[in-house]
């Protein structure tokens, strides 16, 4: 069994270019901290946006693995959580929801049957992919609770007592950079021109974030190979 699934794998391939930018605002500040004050700022808010954006990124493939494994792998349906049929046919459910007229949800009804039938079955395998753009509509801006509602999806409830357990007195420190770098993402692509860190904090955050995300998926991988299937 491999030791990390291809989504960690895929994480640590792009964290390098956040760590390029990172290197190169610590050259920059060694030589000229003043004189490259602007470039520093840039290139260390530049980061972390990548961070953040690298961090949804892994758990969104995180679950796109177990989606392509449940067809792939032709996993029986008979167990699985009734929250995966949701977020399958999610976008259709939420319309019929919130649709009044008889003659709407009628037409919405024939286009879900048309679209979804074969998913909506205890029997058997998955007959035909999941679309995963569908599944993980909703999920953005990684914030702990979020991250934590996305595992959900899958039946996953103790993933928060699973992590802490995991990282023991970290779990803290941890997730609490998760939250704080996310905030940090929204000022910066809000605009804030205070939001500022320098290239040792940047590297300080990008390593908690490693370990949240190394940490996620060992117990999310181990979840899966007992309750869906295996994903490493």
């Amino acid at each position: 069994m491999a030791r990390y699934t291809i989504a960690y794998s895929s994480l640590v391939m792009r964290l390098e270019e956040v760590e390029v930018l990172r290197r190169s605002a610590a050259q920059k500040e060694k030589a000229d901290p003043f004189g490259s004050r602007h470039e520093i700022n840039a290139l260390c808010r530049g980061s972390l946006v990548l961070l953040c954006a690298h961090l949804e990124a892994f758990v969104k493939e995180l679950g796109e693995v177990v989606l392509e494994g449940l067809h792939s792998k032709l996993i029986p349906r008979t167990n699985l959580s009734p929250r995966i049929y949701y977020y399958i046919s999610k976008d259709i459910l939420d319309e019929l929801r919130d649709t009044n007229d008889p003659d709407k949800i009628a037409s919405k009804i024939f286009g879900f049957l048309q679209s979804d039938k074969l998913y909506w079955s205890r029997n058997g395998p998955f007959p035909q992919p999941i679309t995963a753009e569908r599944f993980n509509k909703g999920f953005s801006n990684p914030a702990y609770r979020k991250i934590c509602s996305y595992f959900g999806r899958f039946g996953y409830a103790q993933y928060r007592h699973d992590l802490g357990r995991y990282l023991g007195a970290k779990y803290m420190p941890i997730i609490t950079m998760v939250d704080h770098l996310v905030d940090t993402r929204n000022k910066i692509s809000h605009g804030d021109p205070t939001t500022k860190k320098t290239p040792s904090e940047v590297g300080d955050m990008m390593a908690l974030i490693r370990a949240y995300c190394l940490a996620t998926d060992d117990v999310f991988a181990s979840w899966c190979g007992t309750s869906i299937c295996k994903i490493r």
